[in-house]
């Protein structure tokens, strides 16, 4: 059976839900003592408790037992070319999150016109996204979103790193070696990238790969990317 959970504080044989939680647990989920919940602490620790009291501004369980914790087997880093109306990026913090990316890397590209200013006042927003969204998905961990970069500065460390161009015609198929742990994507916004670009990004050690025929929108592409790379990868 599922239950709904929540971010919340773990102490010794207690669960304690307060603040923005207490008040989505008691007055947006309806959550009622007797019944049973999942806590996350966000340090790696998930339990299941029953509530034992709700009182005016805290609710108070009693932990039933642990909950295993399992993380992603490859974490993918999505380094991602930041668009003119950073909304976007606000829509596609609760899909990725859900798929399992595990680090945002807003990335400030030629085809950017953001500031890195702009970027830095969305992040908080974003990292709120990002917690409130792993309590349906029920990974163990936030999405974690770094500072903004120019795209000539990256320094990619992961095992395979994957940039898809359009004007790229090899595809990612399913005999690719699988034994990695760790991924970097990159993913342009309107107006793709520059052939200058890619060609730091072959430098950095990126490979080039086509998501299909046809351009797609930033934000299918995302999307497109990050699941093939989890169907061949994870």
């Amino acid at each position: 059976m599922s239950y709904p959970r929540f971010i919340g504080n773990i102490e010794k044989n207690s669960v304690i839900i307060t603040d923005d939680e207490f008040h989505h647990a008691v007055k947006v989920k309806r959550i009622k003592e007797g019944q049973f919940i999942e806590v996350n602490n966000l340090k790696g620790n998930i339990v299941l408790a029953k509530v034992e009291k709700i009182e005016k501004k805290k609710l108070i369980g009693h932990i039933v037992k642990e909950l295993p914790v399992e993380e992603e087997k490859v974490k993918i880093t999505l380094y991602q070319c930041m668009p003119n109306h950073l909304s976007k990026i606000d829509d596609l913090i609760e899909p990725i999150s859900e798929l399992g990316v595990y680090t945002l890397v807003p990335v400030l590209s030629k085809f950017s016109a953001v500031k890195e200013k702009d970027v830095l006042k969305k992040i908080k927003k974003w990292e709120k996204i990002a917690i409130n969204s792993i309590k349906q998905c029920k990974r163990p961990y936030p999405l974690k979103i770094e500072n903004p970069i120019k795209l000539k500065d990256i320094k990619a460390n992961q095992e395979l790193k994957i940039v898809f161009y359009e004007k790229e015609k090899r595809k990612l198929n399913c005999n690719q070696e699988k034994k990695v742990n760790s991924i970097g994507v990159l993913i342009g916004a309107e107006g793709g990238l520059s052939e200058e670009e890619i060609n730091i990004l072959k430098e950095k050690g990126f490979l080039t790969y086509s998501l299909g025929k046809n351009i797609l929108r930033m934000e299918t592409a995302v999307i497109t990317g990050i699941c093939q790379v989890k169907f061949i990868f994870d």
